[in-house]
C-alpha cells in the first residue's frame, strides 16, 4: 500500500507518454479505434509533448499539505496541478490512462457478455471454478487473465491490481452476487471502482512519496484510503453523468466514453485552482 522511497516519480523534459504505451497489447478485445477527438494533437509542438521543469512542484508541496492536515481542500489542489503542470492537462492526463481505459473497455464488454451468455471461453472456466467450490479469488484471477495484459510494465501490473481490487471490492460488499448474471448497475459500479483504483495508482507512483513524511502505517494508510476513496467517487460522479448522456455503447465507444470520465475529473480538480 505504501511508495517506495527509491521512486522519485518521472522527471521533466521527458515525453507525456512513453513511447512503449502503444505497444501494449490487451487479450480479448480488438485495438481501441482512434477518435475524431484526438485530430487537433497533430498541432502540438515537440516541447509541447515534453513535461516542463519541476512538474509536479505545486502539486507535491499541496498534497504534503494534505498529508499532514487531512484537508480535502489541499488535495483537490494537488490534483489540480497534478494535471494542469504535472501531467500537461486534463485531456494529457487522460490520454496517459488510455490502457486504463482500454482495459476497462474489455472488462465492461467481458462482464456484459458473461450476463448475456456470450462469453463461452470465460464462462467455462468460470463455471469449472464454481463447480469445484474454488472460490471467488480464483474467479476473480480469471478475469484478471482474461482482461488484463500480462507485461511487467508498471501500467500492466497496476491494470492487473486495479481489476482484483474493483471486483474484490464489490464481491466483499455483495458475497451472494452472481458473477455471471451481474446486472448493469452492478457493472458499472465496477467499472468506476476500477478507474479510481488506476488514477490512485497513477497518481501514487508520480507524487506519492509525500506519504512517506508519516512515520504512523496507519495514519499513513488512513490517508491513503481517503484519497483512493475521493477518487473513486469523483470519476464515479463524471462516469455517471456521461451514461446519462448516451444510448448505445460499442467496444470503441466505451473507450472513449471512460477516457472522457478521467479527462472531466480532473478538468473540475483544475477549476479549483
Amino acid at each position: 500500500m505504501g511508495t517506495s522511497a527509491s521512486n522519485r516519480g518521472p522527471s521533466s523534459a521527458v515525453p507525456f507518454d512513453p513511447p512503449w504505451l502503444e505497444e501494449i497489447e490487451i487479450p480479448n478485445i480488438p485495438p481501441p479505434v482512434q477518435s475524431d477527438g484526438d485530430e487537433d494533437q497533430t498541432t502540438e509542438t515537440q516541447s509541447d509533448k515534453l513535461s516542463p521543469s519541476a512538474r509536479f512542484g505545486n502539486a507535491r508541496r499541496n498534497l504534503s499539505d494534505y498529508v499532514v492536515s487531512g484537508d480535502r481542500g489541499s488535495l483537490r489542489r494537488a490534483l489540480g496541478h497534478y494535471s494542469k503542470t504535472g501531467m500537461g492537462g486534463s485531456r494529457k492526463l487522460s490520454n496517459r490512462l488510455k490502457l486504463s481505459s482500454i482495459v476497462a473497455a474489455g472488462l465492461f464488454s467481458a462482464l456484459q457478455s458473461l450476463s448475456e451468455g456470450n462469453n463461452e471461453p470465460l464462462s467455462t472456466v468460470i463455471a469449472q471454478l464454481l463447480k469445484n467450490d474454488a472460490g471467488i479469488y480464483s474467479v476473480i484471477d480469471e478475469v484478471v487473465r482474461f482482461v488484463c495484459p500480462d507485461g511487467g510494465s508498471l501500467d500492466e501490473t497496476s491494470t492487473r491490481n486495479s481489476v482484483s481490487s474493483a471486483l474484490s471490492d464489490f464481491f466483499q460488499d455483495n458475497p451472494d452476487v452472481d458473477i455471471m448474471n451481474l446486472n448493469e448497475d452492478s457493472i458499472w459500479i465496477l467499472i468506476s471502482s476500477f478507474l479510481g483504483y488506476e488514477a490512485f495508482n497513477r497518481i501514487q507512483l508520480d507524487i506519492g512519496q509525500a506519504f512517506e513524511r508519516l512515520e504512523s502505517l496507519v495514519s499513513r494508510v488512513s490517508r491513503l484510503n481517503d484519497m483512493r476513496d475521493y477518487l473513486k467517487s469523483e470519476i464515479s460522479s463524471q462516469l455517471n453523468a456521461i451514461r446519462k448522456e448516451i444510448a448505445r455503447r460499442t467496444i470503441s465507444d466505451l473507450q472513449e466514453i471512460f477516457q472522457k470520465s478521467i479527462e472531466r475529473t480532473f478538468s473540475v480538480f483544475e477549476v479549483s485552482l
